[in-house]
């Protein structure tokens, strides 16, 4: 698979640093924290044991989340104005 750049601001990049974790790249965080592709546009790419998994992880990570992707928008877009 291939790669891109992308540019992202500083505080940002900060962000998803401070949440890697030690196995992962920049990346995967980003996948991770975002929830990575949606189940139905990976759908029939996967076996169904993976899919299972996939959901499970989601299902997992939805119940841990604590901080809202919107609350994490408004704290970039804060950020960005100063």
């Amino acid at each position: 698979m291939g790669t891109k750049s992308i540019q992202v601001s500083e505080a940002f990049h900060s962000y998803v640093e401070a949440h890697k974790k030690e196995d992962e790249t920049l990346g995967e965080t980003l996948v991770r924290l975002t929830g990575g592709p949606r189940p139905e546009i990976v759908a029939g790419l996967v076996s169904e044991e993976t899919a299972d998994a996939m959901e499970e992880a989601i299902e997992t990570r939805s119940q841990n989340q604590t901080t809202s992707r919107e609350q994490i928008v408004e704290q970039f877009e804060a950020t960005d104005d100063s």
